[in-house]
């Protein structure tokens, strides 16, 4: 790609605006910046009703999201959580030209963007989201590029329908195909659960029907990680595959995390953590990773050697 140095470029500099403080925001944005500290933390709670905006990624795409939830990307071109920028900066270091992406989770689309950007036309994106209002989202956002094709499903291991449960505004990200998963949890008695029925995606009858040989896999589902990759058995044997999985450390030493890793440990595949940098970093034991690096999640590579 003839810009991906200037890419680069930009994300290096969303980077250090989404890590400023919060005076320097201020200062940077002085009229902007209140309003939506003002619509995240006094409108929102009152009207309990999402905005919709336009925001410019720091690759130059559009992308539609919704306040408060967008509001790092509508500031800064970017999703800021540190695991975000991490992941973001080894897409842009692995992904090349003519290559494969396949987003599990997509929500509004910037991951699927960004691939759609770094693959080319000869590249392909497989954007699989399984929320209908995130799905209404991420058709609009990607609808427009020919390398991207969207599936309304949630990933799993046999084909069927699943219960999908769904949260409004900022809970979205909390999209679930596990009943009660977040039942303990102090804003779940404060939102309307939706509940929906979604078909099931297998992922090796998707790599299987599109002739996919290699292929970078994100998967971010809120539980449902052990599933997808129950559908994956037989591509993680045969094909060349990296896959970055999002794993939440629940202090029990078991859980759909744990479970999932184990699968892909037994597939042979050894697992990493993403530096500063963007680059790869060996982790033999996730839990002890993030237990030394005092987080509770983050995005784990996972590669055969």
């Amino acid at each position: 790609m003839k810009d991906r140095e200037k890419i680069w470029n930009k994300l290096l500099t969303s980077e250090k605006k989404s890590r400023s403080g919060k005076l320097t925001r201020f200062f940077k944005a002085p009229l902007l910046y209140p309003s939506l500290m003002v619509f995240n933390y006094l409108l929102y709670p009152l009207l309990k009703k999402g905005v919709y905006l336009k925001a410019n990624t720091f690759f130059d795409i559009p992308i539609r999201i919704l306040l408060p939830s967008g509001t790092d990307l509508f500031l800064n071109g970017i999703k800021s959580h540190d695991s975000e920028i991490r992941l973001t900066k080894y897409l842009m270091l692995v992904l090349k030209e003519g290559d494969t992406f396949i987003d599990v989770g997509a929500h509004y689309g910037y991951y699927s963007l960004l691939a759609s950007v770094l693959v080319e036309n000869k590249g392909k994106v497989y954007s699989i989201e399984a929320s209908a209002t995130s799905y209404i989202n991420l058709k609009e956002n990607v609808d427009a590029y020919t390398n991207i094709e969207t599936f309304q499903a949630a990933a799993g291991e046999k084909q069927g329908t699943i219960t999908f449960y769904e949260y409004p505004g900022p809970y979205a990200e909390y999209n679930t195909t596990i009943q009660g998963a977040y039942a303990n949890q102090k804003w779940h008695d404060m939102v309307i659960e939706k509940v929906n029925v979604v078909p099931i995606l297998v992922l090796d009858d998707l790599i299987r029907s599109k002739g996919v040989e290699k292929t970078f896999i994100k998967i971010d589902v809120e539980g449902g990680e052990a599933s997808v990759l129950r559908g994956l058995q037989v591509a993680m044997k045969v094909k060349q595959l990296i896959i970055a999985m999002e794993y939440i450390f629940n202090n029990q030493g078991s859980g759909p995390h744990v479970e999932a890793a184990a699968l892909l440990y037994n597939n042979n595949y050894k697992s990493y953590a993403i530096t500063r940098s963007g680059e790869l970093k060996l982790i033999p034991q996730i839990d002890k990773y993030l237990e030394e690096e005092k987080i509770n999640s983050d995005n784990i590579v996972f590669l055969k050697p």
